[in-house]
């Protein structure tokens, strides 16, 4: 069966007015009303060291979007965005570092490799179907697809700041 959902470039979906969700129903949203991202090179870096400058084609399934410009207006809880992502085989999400989110892969299909940094430390990690990376406030990674590709969830949510006077 041939998918017909909304199909747009990242420059259409974050820079135009193409929606999120084209359904009447966001609680249930059925797969041919949601939208699909083409990424190339996502979070393309020219700076990022060689190998870790972004390359290739991400698409990502925007399941639920509440980042400024593109809130859905539903969810409150400080979840920004929940995406199924696909991204070809060896390609590259560039390095990129999250300042005030967390954010959650889940790897269903295929292998990844991140490349995680924080506090000037760098690791290297392989991921396979079952695991999970997280990246927290502050840290920076990369990520590679293995020679398959890669089909991955992504959860990411703004870190709640607290005011001057609380503890």
């Amino acid at each position: 069966m041939k998918n017909s959902s909304p199909h747009f470039s990242a420059e259409q979906f974050h820079h135009g007015d193409a929606p999120v969700f084209s359904g009447t129903d966001p609680q249930f949203k059925r797969d041919a009303e949601i939208s699909r991202v083409s990424y190339q090179a996502a979070h393309h870096n020219p700076a990022a060291p060689s190998g870790q400058q972004g390359s290739g084609a991400l698409v990502g399934k925007w399941l639920y979007c509440e980042e400024p410009g593109k809130a859905e207006g539903l969810l409150k809880s400080g979840v920004e965005l929940f995406m199924d992502s696909h991204l070809e085989p060896h390609a590259v999400i560039g390095l990129h570092q999250h300042h005030d989110t967390e954010e959650l892969y889940y790897l269903l299909e295929g292998s990844l490799t991140i490349t995680l940094y924080d506090q000037q430390q760098q690791r290297c990690v392989e991921l396979l179907p079952g695991d999970c990376h997280c990246i927290l406030c502050g840290q920076a990674h990369a990520v590679s697809a293995g020679e398959h590709g890669a089909r991955f969830m992504v959860v990411a949510a703004k870190v709640a700041t607290k005011a001057p006077n609380q503890a």
